[in-house]
């Protein structure tokens, strides 16, 4: 009887904390369908062009209301890069841009997540591009869409604190220095 009753509230338990959400070590499932990771640039001083990353995983183990336990990584395969362009494609796998061979993934982890005012966030963390790390404040936007989060927002990236487009690229008449990234994951949850 002892053992029964000892049962009944370990389920009991482990349904109350599950489905409160009390647990925030668990990362959230992402619907990659729905996610994408776009930029876009502006090339010989005049014509925009934009781009994504086809592939990329992102581990979020976020809870609102346990922000000291929640944290995001980003894992982005760089080989993914689509820009409308198979040429230009080509160019930025070469080692001038993300140097794909040597360095096949850039990386985002946060350090630290912060209410910053309703349905925002500010994430500190670091960015590893071409084995270069740099600290990187993201604003992120939180949206509860009927069982599904929504994390979203932008960042504008200089490209040369990467060594993205080396040799001729550095001269911003050919590319300009600045990237705006924008970002949009959902999650189950």
């Amino acid at each position: 009887m002892l053992l029964k009753k000892i049962v009944v509230r370990t389920i009991f338990l482990s349904g109350l904390i599950f489905s409160t959400g009390l647990l925030a070590d668990e990362p959230l499932e992402v619907k990659a369908e729905e996610s994408f990771i776009k930029f876009s640039g502006v090339q010989n001083k005049k014509t925009e062009f934009n781009g994504q990353f086809q592939s990329f995983e992102p581990i979020i183990v976020f809870n609102k209301n346990q922000l000291e336990q929640s944290s995001i990584r980003v894992n982005v395969d760089l080989a993914s890069v689509e820009s409308g362009s198979e040429k230009r494609d080509g160019m930025l796998k070469k080692s001038n841009w993300f140097d794909v061979k040597n360095t096949p993934q850039g990386v985002f982890k946060s350090h630290q997540i912060q209410l910053e005012s309703d349905g925002v966030y500010k994430v500190e963390g670091s960015l590893t591009i071409k084995g270069i790390e740099k600290p990187v404040t993201l604003f992120m936007n939180y949206v509860e869409l009927g069982g599904l989060i929504e994390l979203s927002g932008s960042y504008t990236l200089n490209r040369l604190d990467f060594n993205l487009g080396l040799g001729a690229w550095k001269n911003p008449d050919w590319v300009q220095h600045e990237v705006e990234v924008n970002y949009k994951v959902v999650l189950k949850q």
